[in-house]
């Protein structure tokens, strides 16, 4: 027996409960996780300067500048936090929480820069201020893409398959972006513009997913014969998992590369695109699938209920075969026996003259 033969005898939709539950533990850690992020800094998430204000120190150097080198820099003046990126042309760019820096503070960062690492061309450094009302138009943004896009979802897989389908789907995408949530605000990781393109791809993810397994059991039902709804379901699950799994697997091992040697530049961007897809993967299978079978169930006991109460009722009376049934004939025929003719009592009455 195959492996693929192991996963066919597998019945997922009988342990829903258990999959529940485990989404049910992650996403009420997130959530408190949330909640103490609010008490402690004002914020349910680490949001960055994109989104809370800072500012951005943009440095030419002579030669490529060491990145780790400039970090050190930044955590002797206090700025751990500071996220450094590098581009072409020996640039780099600094961005610090904080929307004033002191001038003398930039100008002993410039010169330690210039002694310890690289050269820095003073004729083109830029600092630039961001304040919190641009984070706060980014997030606004950013909650009005996310709308669109839910809306549109919703509406497409509506046409394309059922409102059920639709809605399940929609469902297993809340439950993704929880549980994402969730574990961005337990490891603190600080979040700015890339964040929202990483939640809109995992979305997409999700989606693709799920519509994949939608997919299998709408071409199920078209030929489902003496087959339970449940059992259909969990057939067109193992069906797919192989597939949904080298997806999710092969694209996990390049987000995972991103969080490892991308650095803290991409880091709020590959740690949501590796949660996002860890989590529609699981929802797609283990969420969305037994939430049809959970919204079906209702409709096939009013069916066998049905089925019931058209066995229960009683068949009306049939007449006994073997009794015999009195027709018109036989009962003229005896008449006729028992009265005699006319011509009999003529003939009769002229033999007694």
């Amino acid at each position: 027996m195959n492996f693929r033969d192991k996963i066919a005898r597998w019945n997922i939709v009988k342990h829903t409960k258990l999959w529940f539950l485990i989404s049910i533990v992650i996403i009420v850690v997130g959530i408190g996780a949330m909640v103490v992020n609010q008490v402690k800094t004002g914020y349910p998430l680490n949001f960055g300067i994109d989104f809370r204000g800072g500012t951005i120190i943009s440095l030419t150097c002579e030669k490529t500048p060491d990145i780790n080198a400039v970090r050190k820099i930044l955590a002797s003046e206090g700025y751990k936090n500071a996220i450094v990126q590098q581009s072409s042309g020996n640039k780099i760019s600094i961005k610090v929480k904080a929307e004033a820096v002191n001038p003398d503070t930039v100008n002993k960062i410039i010169t330690e820069i210039s002694t310890k690492v690289s050269k820095v061309d003073k004729n083109k450094t830029g600092i630039t201020s961001i304040a919190p009302v641009i984070g706060k138009d980014l997030e606004k943004s950013g909650l009005i893409s996310l709308t669109l896009a839910l809306l549109f979802i919703l509406l497409y897989i509506t046409m394309r398959f059922t409102f059920k389908f639709a809605l399940a789907t929609i469902l297993a995408l809340f439950h993704d972006m929880l549980v994402t949530l969730g574990m961005l605000a337990l490891l603190r990781i600080t979040l700015n513009a890339p964040f929202i393109g990483a939640f809109l791809t995992i979305m997409t993810y999700s989606v693709e997913d799920s519509v994949v397994v939608m997919d299998r059991i709408r071409e199920n039902l078209k030929f489902r014969t003496k087959e339970t709804f449940p059992v259909l379901v969990n057939r067109s699950i193992t069906e797919v998992w192989v597939r949904s799994m080298n997806t999710s697997i092969t694209t996990f091992f390049a987000s995972f590369s991103l969080v490892v040697f991308g650095g803290p530049t991409l880091r709020d961007f590959s740690m949501t695109l590796m949660f996002g897809l860890l989590s529609g993967t699981y929802s797609s299978i283990y969420i969305a699938s037994p939430l049809l079978v959970l919204w079906n169930r209702g409709k096939e006991k009013e069916e066998k209920v049905a089925k019931k109460r058209v066995i229960s009722v009683s068949p009306e009376p049939q007449p006994n075969v073997n009794e015999p049934v009195a027709t018109q004939d036989s009962s003229a025929k005896k008449t006729s026996a028992k009265k005699p003719s006319r011509k009999k009592k003529k003939s009769k009455r002229k033999r007694k003259r």
